[in-house]
């Protein structure tokens, strides 16, 4: 937050920021009237409105540097201050939450108005900002001028690999020129590269027997699918309009042969011939 006047026309905070509000109110109305308050205590308008800039000014002069009768606006703020201007700005912001006239600018002759929006309380809030930008300033100068006391070690080369195209092998390119105390660690690292070089030449001569040997089956089973393929054309497609006119002459339909059945037993049963 910025330490102009807030913009009083936000929507509503949430009631967990709303209850953050309450705490940092509950222990400035502690300290402007030196007396405690119950923690769930709702103070009322008539004690709101004895809030005023000097009371807010001299606990917030208790909170930058310990001491609330401190003339930090006119005067010089001891460093290292407590508090940065952003908890100042929040607790700005807290108090004037709960103010009767939040909407109004204080008056310093009417002794009305809003008490956080007086000029004296900005600009004691702007004057910590700018010395906590100087503060933060000189510490990033004098860590940046500050030579470093660490010992300076330089790593031997690493030693580069080249992958092998069809017809090359893979080569290990390395720079003979180790300085003598550094003779050990660096045979370490070779010997671990020449183990880890030969594990990859086993692998890619496995892996190319693998892949011929799939290469051979793959021509194999296109050979059998092919001769399938041939077998399956020379064979004609049978004639099922032939097959269903021998069927029907093979076996007669029966129909007439049992209505002339049914009557011959028709007859017989009456007594006559049909």
């Amino acid at each position: 937050m910025s330490t102009n006047d807030e913009d009083v026309s936000v929507k509503t905070p949430k009631a967990s920021q709303i209850n953050r509000y309450q705490r940092v109110l509950h222990e400035y109305m502690e300290h402007n009237h030196s007396r405690a308050f119950p923690l769930n205590y709702q103070f009322s308008e008539d004690e709101l409105s004895t809030v005023t800039p000097e009371s807010i000014l001299k606990w917030m002069n208790k909170k930058i540097c310990g001491d609330a009768d401190a003339d930090m606006l006119h005067g010089d703020i001891p460093t290292p201050i407590r508090c940065s201007h952003h908890v100042l700005d929040f607790y700005k912001k807290s108090i004037s939450y709960f103010m009767p006239n939040k909407g109004q600018v204080w008056d310093p002759e009417t002794k009305r108005g809003n008490p956080t929006r007086s000029k004296d309380i900005n600009n004691l809030i702007k004057k910590v900002k700018e010395i906590g930008d100087t503060v933060e300033g000189d510490q990033k100068k004098r860590k940046r001028d500050t030579p470093s006391t660490e010992p300076t070690t330089i790593a031997p080369p690493v030693p580069q690999l080249t992958l092998p195209s069809a017809q090359s092998a893979i080569t290990v390119p390395i720079n003979t020129a180790v300085p003598t105390h550094n003779a050990v660690p660096v045979q370490n690292v070779l010997r671990r590269l020449v183990a880890q070089n030969s594990q990859f030449i086993e692998l890619f001569g496995t892996f190319s027997e693998t892949m011929k040997q799939f290469q051979t089956n793959l021509r194999i089973n296109n050979q059998q699918i092919l001769a399938e393929i041939n077998a399956l054309g020379s064979v004609a497609p049978p004639n099922l309009g032939a097959s269903a006119a021998a069927a029907s002459l093979t076996n007669p339909p029966q129909r007439k042969q049992g209505a002339k059945k049914s009557q011959t037993e028709l007859g017989d049963v009456l007594g006559t011939s049909v």
